[in-house]
């Protein structure tokens, strides 16, 4: 490795960056306990798998209504303490369910209610968190800045189900949800910490709610069209992928005869595959542009999908998934990058939530549909695919499109 390149490597990113950085992975961690524990719970009350499932259902319906208002929030207000009145929220919310699991209650419609709550905090943290990142690392530094905390985000993925479950077993289910709290107030205190101006540049206008939504809209139809092709690519991208990823369990069970241990083999790889797709991040953002980056890997990962068909062993399965999961890291940091370049900070936080809520939209119907169509099929080969040529396609689509163009490349003099 060159000395530049080692420099680079090993430079900082900041107090100020660490500190949210920190946060994040706390606040990762707070979201996999209890995400793990209230299924659980509802479960040991109610016995029904459906019941249980609600919870997971409950996630998803905050999303989608909240998403657009978290987006202007994000606009209007300092970043920075929406972040810290987000972790807060969750701290209080995650202490009242610690009391009504302390109380002994056996009222589902309770954990319901504190669920639904919790996942409303997230809609409306996210943009603010996105548009926070640009204030605190210069340009040139984005990639390795966004790569860190997807890093992070996955080592969390893996980390946080067992620690949660360990938490559940030693402590109970009012012990885990306790610690729970504990680590949404950290999370408060070390983003309070931060020593920085986090407020979007004053609009000279006054704007109400829809108007501020329709100028975000604008801005994706009309001004920076790189960004309505993304999220549509990433929509249909997300159709073929959760057709496989929701039903992956259940495909390496049943069609392959994987014990538990083997399958979280398999799971696992998935942070190997993180570590790998946020390393080599920084490299291409220096020599590619973000929107070339994602239509290459969505190519690649559509062939890799394909290319699970024949393999039948846990060793193949499991480089080549953490493979396609790199992949996914890389798609997901260079977008980021490409809407921070490219979005002007006023409105980063809308576009944010906008393109985010279009490209999430598919996950649940991609779902539902990969578990009816096996029901009915009873062929996952068939169904994976299906869903493999569908995300190359899309891919190869893109290239017809404005993401397929040099916006958002970082600039080589950029301080």
């Amino acid at each position: 490795m060159s000395t530049g390149l080692r420099a680079r490597a090993g430079r900082r990113l900041g107090a100020r960056y660490e500190l949210l950085l920190f946060a994040f992975v706390v606040s990762g961690l707070g979201n996999w306990i209890y995400r793990l524990a209230l299924p659980l719970m509802v479960f040991r009350l109610t016995g029904s798998a459906l019941n249980t499932a609600v919870v997971s259902a409950l996630e998803y319906a905050p999303l989608l209504v909240l998403s657009l208002p978290g987006g202007v929030f994000a606009d209007r207000f300092e970043r920075r303490r929406i972040l810290v009145a987000g972790d807060l929220t969750a701290t209080v919310l995650a202490g009242l369910l610690a009391v009504i699991v302390t109380a002994g209650t056996s009222s589902v419609w309770q954990v319901y209610l504190v669920a639904f709550l919790l996942a409303c905090v997230e809609p409306l943290y996210y943009p603010a968190f996105q548009g926070l990142v640009p204030d605190l690392v210069g340009d040139r530094d984005l990639e390795r800045a966004n790569a860190w905390m997807q890093m992070g985000d996955n080592v969390m993925s893996l980390a946080g189900p067992a620690v949660a479950g360990l938490l559940i077993a030693a402590l109970g289910y009012q012990g885990a949800v306790w610690a729970d709290a504990g680590t949404f107030a950290v999370s408060a205190l070390a983003i309070l910490a931060i020593k920085a101006s986090s407020r979007p540049p004053a609009d000279p206008e006054q704007r109400g709610l829809l108007r501020e939504v329709r100028e975000a809209l604008a801005h994706i139809t009309r001004e920076n069209r790189a960004l309505l092709s993304g999220a549509v690519l990433f929509a249909l991208a997300n159709l073929g992928t959760w057709m496989v990823q929701a039903n992956l369990v259940y495909y390496l069970s049943d069609y392959h005869g994987m014990s538990p241990t083997l399958i979280g083999v398999v799971f696992a790889a998935q942070g190997a595959g993180a570590v790998l797709g946020a390393a080599v991040c920084p490299w291409l953002g220096r020599r590619f542009a973000p929107g070339r980056v994602i239509i290459t890997g969505t190519v690649l990962a559509g062939a890799g999908i394909v290319a699970l068909i024949p393999l039948r062993d846990v060793v193949g399965i499991s480089v080549l998934w953490a493979l396609i999961y790199g992949i996914g890291i890389v798609n997901m940091v260079s977008w980021f990058v490409l809407r921070q370049r490219t979005v002007p900070a006023r409105m980063l936080g809308r576009v944010v939530a906008t393109t985010r809520m279009v490209a999430f939209v598919s996950i649940p119907v991609a779902s539902i549909l990969g578990g009816l169509l096996e029901q009915r099929l009873h062929d996952m080969y068939l169904i994976i695919g299906v869903a493999g040529v569908l995300r190359l396609l899309v891919g190869l689509g893109a290239l017809l499109t404005p993401l397929n163009s040099r916006v958002g490349r970082r600039d080589p003099a950029a301080p």
